[in-house]
């Protein structure tokens, strides 16, 4: 079976596939820019440890994992 390579793009929500900062892996947010090589992803927290500006992350594309597209909806392994 062929692996599909998404790609991400603004407002998609995505994962940590390692920690990064404060924030350990598997730690979902939403894509709120994209630079050439990174994302910049918010996390939304009810309780942040932190400023606001703590749950803006730039992410390089490679740490990231696409849970769910604004395009096509939830990728394959993540649906409910």
């Amino acid at each position: 079976m062929a692996t599909v390579k998404h790609a991400i793009e603004e407002h998609d929500v995505v994962a940590l596939r390692q920690p990064i900062g404060i924030w350990p892996e598997g730690t979902t947010g939403t894509v709120v820019s994209l630079y050439e090589d990174a994302a910049l992803v918010e996390v939304a927290e009810d309780d942040p440890p932190g400023s606001a500006l703590d749950n803006l992350l730039p992410v390089p594309f490679e740490q990231l994992e696409l849970r769910w597209s604004h395009r096509t909806g939830w990728v394959a392994a993540m649906e409910a």
